[in-house]
C-alpha cells in the first residue's frame, strides 16, 4: 500500500508541473511566467521528494506525509475561512455583495442585448499569426475587466478601443497622454477615480490614456508610434518595475514590434484599420 502511495504521490506531482506548464506557456503564452514561478518551484519540489521517498524508511515517509497533507489542509481551511471572512465584512460595509461571477460570465450573459467586449491585452498577440498587430481593444463597447474590489470594473471604450471618453480625440489640445499597462489603464477603478480621469478632474484640462493590461515598453512605444496626437503637450510614461522588463524580452521576439525599432517610418496605420481590430479581438474573445 505504500508503495503504491509513493506511485500516485509521483504521479500527482508530475500531473501539477505539467498543469502549471499548460497554465503558464499555452493559456497564458509565457506572459505570467513571473506569477506562476512559485507553483514552478513547488512542483519541482513535490517530484524531488516523491522521487526521493522512495530511498526512504518507510516511517520516516508515513510521518512525512502527515506533515505534508496537515500543512496544505490547514493551507486550505484558512483560505476558506478568509474568503467567507471578507465577503460578510464587504457586505456589511457596502450593504452588496461581492460579485463572483467570472467576467466571461458576464459577457455570456449581456452579449445578446448590448455591445459588450473584454479587454484584450496586446500581448496575447503575441504568439498570433494575424495579418497586423492590434495595439488596442474592441472600439465603442462596454468592456469588462477586472474585480478587485467586489464589482467589476468596466469602461465604454472610445473610437480605438482605449479607455477614455471618446470626445476627448477631437480637443484641441491634449495636456497629459499616458502610455503604460494596466496601470494607465485604470484597472480596476471605473471613472472618474482612473489616473487619467483624476488628471482631467484635478487640471481641468483634457487626458488620454493608451494603457493596456500586460503592455510591457516595446509595446507601449508602438502604441504611441500609432496613436500619438501631435498637439500632446506631456506624454506621462508609467514603467512598472514588476515585469515591464521581462515583458520586454517577450515583445523583442515579435517580428512586427521589432519593425518600430529599425524603422522609425514604420506603421500599420491602426488608426484606420479598426475594423479589423474589432474583428481580431472578437474573435479572440469567442475562441
Amino acid at each position: 500500500m505504500i508503495k503504491i502511495l509513493k506511485f500516485l504521490f509521483l504521479f500527482i506531482s508530475i500531473f501539477f508541473l505539467a498543469y502549471v506548464i499548460y497554465r503558464s506557456e499555452i493559456t497564458w503564452h509565457g506572459d505570467n511566467r513571473l506569477y506562476y514561478f512559485p507553483y514552478y518551484l513547488i512542483a519541482f519540489t513535490l517530484i524531488i521528494f516523491s522521487t526521493i521517498s522512495f530511498y526512504i524508511p518507510k516511517k520516516i515517509f508515513e510521518y512525512l506525509i502527515i506533515i505534508f497533507s496537515s500543512i496544505f489542509l490547514s493551507f486550505y481551511i484558512y483560505e476558506f475561512y478568509l474568503i467567507t471572512y471578507n465577503d460578510r465584512t464587504y457586505k456589511s460595509i457596502t450593504g452588496k455583495e461581492f460579485d463572483q461571477r467570472t467576467r466571461f460570465e458576464i459577457y455570456e450573459e449581456s452579449k445578446n442585448n448590448n455591445k459588450i467586449s473584454i479587454t484584450v491585452s496586446p500581448s496575447h498577440y503575441l504568439n498570433k499569426k494575424n495579418k497586423i498587430f492590434p495595439l488596442s481593444g474592441v472600439s465603442n463597447s462596454e468592456t469588462i475587466f477586472c474585480n478587485e474590489n467586489g464589482y467589476y470594473f468596466n469602461y465604454k471604450s472610445d473610437r480605438y478601443g482605449f479607455n477614455n471618453p471618446d470626445s476627448e480625440w477631437d480637443t484641441d489640445q491634449t495636456e497629459f497622454l499616458l502610455v503604460g499597462d494596466s496601470y494607465a489603464l485604470g484597472a480596476c477603478v471605473n471613472r472618474p477615480n482612473d489616473i487619467a480621469s483624476l488628471l482631467r478632474d484635478l487640471s481641468g484640462k483634457s487626458s488620454l490614456t493608451l494603457g493596456q493590461p500586460g503592455n510591457g515598453p516595446l509595446l507601449e512605444y508602438a502604441t504611441l508610434r500609432e496613436y500619438l496626437k501631435p498637439n500632446v503637450k506631456k506624454v506621462l510614461w508609467l514603467y512598472y518595475e514588476g515585469n515591464d522588463l521581462l515583458n520586454l524580452n517577450n515583445e523583442l521576439s515579435n517580428k512586427f514590434l521589432r519593425n518600430y525599432l529599425v524603422d522609425l517610418n514604420f506603421s500599420q496605420n491602426l488608426k484606420f484599420r479598426q475594423n479589423e481590430i474589432n474583428f481580431i479581438g472578437n474573435k479572440l474573445i469567442e475562441e
